[in-house]
């Protein structure tokens, strides 16, 4: 891959790619740590899942501890490209199912690659 495939990746990413009947939250920062990271997909409290910003997997993150003055940010936790292994990474950290993962696909999808 080159820099400019990357690239292309990259500003692709929460934009629902991977994910054909799932739409990202509304959101214009690109850093994964961000509050308002663009690929969020969907909202577990203090847990999220994401798409990773070059498009390859899903993002498994937890809300890190804010600071006056600084806002919220997000830790990755996991790395996923299956659904099985998100909803075991799920469960591992909050000890309940949650059944709005069960809403993707079995594997993650990069967008042309089918």
């Amino acid at each position: 891959m080159n820099i400019d495939e990357r690239t292309q990746v990259s500003r692709k990413a929460g934009t629902g790619e991977g994910l054909p009947d799932v739409k990202a939250r509304p959101g214009t920062d690109h850093r994964e740590t961000a509050d308002g990271y663009r690929g969020v997909i969907l909202d577990l409290g203090r847990y999220r899942v994401a798409i990773c910003r070059d498009g390859l997997q899903w993002l498994y993150q937890r809300r890190r501890p804010g600071f006056a003055g600084v806002g919220p940010a997000w830790d990755s936790i996991g790395y996923c490209t299956t659904r099985k292994a998100l909803i075991r990474l799920q469960r591992s950290h909050m000890g309940a199912d949650a059944p709005a993962l069960l809403t993707l696909p079995e594997r993650f999808e990069r967008e042309g690659t089918e």
